[in-house]
């Protein structure tokens, strides 16, 4: 019996997949690179602006005190802070689509390699992917961050506070009285301290953390591969 196993002959191997296959397959894995910079340069975008934002939204305050609703620099600095809200909300929702059609073009490229067996080929391609991690990763911010969060949340307290008694004074007609004006005034200084650290510290402090890791990254990256 070991004799007849002895003779049998060892199982063909498999022939190599297609070139075009494989060039199809690594032609995904560069697109899905060319996927998440874009999803990461429109993130630092969105940061960006949303920091410019703030810093409009605190000088309108500033000119609707000075100057009113109808002078050339509210109407300005209200445009500026309407048209940063909007590249916002487009960066986001581009950001999200793209982020989207990468892990697609990950799993499609994936497959790709799996049923072709040209896993290798995949692997040497350094495909960037999604790492899965702990999701306390996910709240772990810088601490300057983290200060600018608690100094927001102390100017939010006579942010509050103001429009309470902005909203529980007795109205008077045709003007406003001395305890809806107090606090008026109470409800801007609050929101003019969010906006002010919002644009200077808390916003700065987290597209720094994610420039240098993400520089991190990359360095990591290039030294294994």
């Amino acid at each position: 019996m070991a004799v007849a196993d002895a003779v049998l002959p060892s199982p063909p191997t498999p022939p190599p997949p297609p070139a075009r296959i494989v060039v199809v397959m690594l032609l995904l894995v560069r697109f899905g690179r060319i996927l998440r910079v874009a999803a990461g340069a429109l993130t630092y975008v969105c940061s960006s602006v949303a920091c410019i934002s703030s810093g409009a939204a605190a000088a309108l305050l500033v000119a609707h005190r000075a100057w009113g609703t109808r002078s050339g620099p509210f109407l300005f600095l209200q445009a500026l802070m309407y048209g940063g809200l909007k590249v916002c909300v487009v960066s986001v929702l581009a950001s999200f689509a793209l982020a989207v059609l990468m892990v697609c073009v990950q799993r499609v490229a994936y497959e790709i390699a799996v049923r072709t067996g040209s896993t290798s080929e995949y692997n040497k391609s350094r495909f960037v992917s999604i790492k899965r991690e702990p999701l306390s990763h996910l709240f772990r911010l810088p601490r300057t961050a983290v200060l600018g969060l608690a100094v927001d949340v102390a100017f939010f307290l006579p942010t509050v506070a103001g429009l309470l008694v902005a909203t529980m004074s007795p109205h008077v007609e045709g003007s406003k009285s001395h305890g809806q004006m107090a606090g008026s005034v109470i409800m801007e200084v609050g929101l003019f301290g969010m906006l002010v650290t919002a644009c200077f510290v808390t916003i700065p402090a987290l597209i720094l953390h994610a420039w240098r890791r993400d520089q991190a990254e990359w360095k990591a990256r290039s030294q294994c591969c």
